[in-house]
C-alpha cells in the first residue's frame, strides 16, 4: 500500500511537471516575441525620425524633439512592465519545476527503499523500523541548485541591462537626429573621409 501511494504521488508530480514545462515554454516564447516586437518598433521610430530630420529644417524640427522621445519612452515603459511580468513568472515556474524534480527523485528513493525493505520478510521488526527511520532525512526542506539559480539571475539581469541600454541609445539618437547639427556634420565628414580613403 505504501508503494502504491508513493507511485500515485510521483505520477501526480509528473503531470504537474508537464504543465510547468509548458508554462515555461509559453513565458519564454512570449518574452522573446515581445522583445522582437520592441526592437522592430524602436527601429521604425529611428527610421522615421531619420527620414524626417533629413527632409525638414533643423531649427523647426528641434522644437518637436519630445514627440518621438515620448513615444519611444512610453513604449519602453510598457514593454518593461510586461517583460518583467513574463520574466518573473518564468523564473518562479522554473524554480517550482526544480523543486518538483527533486521531490520526484526523493520519492523514487523512498519507493526503492520500501520495496527493498518489504522483500526482506525475515528481518526483525526493530530492524524494519530503523529502515523506515532512515528514509525520513529525504523529506528535509528542498533547495534547488544555487549555481543554476545564480546563472538565471545573471542572465535576466544582463538581458534587462542590455534592453535598458538600447532604450537609452534610442532616446539619445532621436534627440541627436532632430537637434544636434554636429551629428549630421559628423556623418558628412565621415562619408567624405571614407570617399577620400577609397580614392
Amino acid at each position: 500500500m505504501e508503494v502504491e501511494r508513493l507511485e500515485f504521488v510521483i505520477n501526480k508530480l509528473g503531470h504537474i511537471s508537464e504543465k510547468q514545462e509548458k508554462l515555461i515554454q509559453f513565458y519564454e516564447t512570449r518574452a522573446q516575441n515581445l522583445t522582437m516586437a520592441y526592437f522592430i518598433f524602436q527601429g521604425l521610430i529611428l527610421v522615421s525620425v531619420s527620414l524626417h530630420s533629413s527632409s525638414s529644417n533643423n531649427l523647426n524640427q528641434c522644437h518637436d524633439w519630445w514627440v518621438p522621445c515620448t513615444v519611444s519612452l512610453s513604449t519602453s515603459l510598457i514593454f518593461f512592465i510586461v517583460f518583467l511580468d513574463y520574466v518573473t513568472r518564468f523564473y518562479n515556474t522554473q524554480y517550482q519545476l526544480d523543486l518538483n524534480y527533486m521531490e520526484q527523485q526523493i520519492i523514487n528513493k523512498q519507493i526503492h527503499e520500501t520495496t527493498r525493505s518489504s522483500s526482506i520478510s525475515l528481518l526483525s521488526s526493530d530492524h524494519h523500523r530503523t529502515m523506515k527511520v532512515t528514509s525520513k532525512p529525504y523529506c528535509e526542506e528542498l533547495k534547488p541548485d544555487v549555481v543554476q539559480l545564480f546563472k538565471r539571475k545573471v542572465y535576466i539581469t544582463v538581458t534587462l541591462s542590455a534592453l535598458i541600454g538600447f532604450a537609452v541609445v534610442v532616446l539619445f539618437a532621436c534627440h541627436s537626429f532632430l537637434c544636434n547639427d554636429g551629428f549630421e556634420g559628423s556623418l558628412v565628414v565621415s562619408s567624405a573621409t571614407s570617399q577620400f580613403l577609397s580614392s
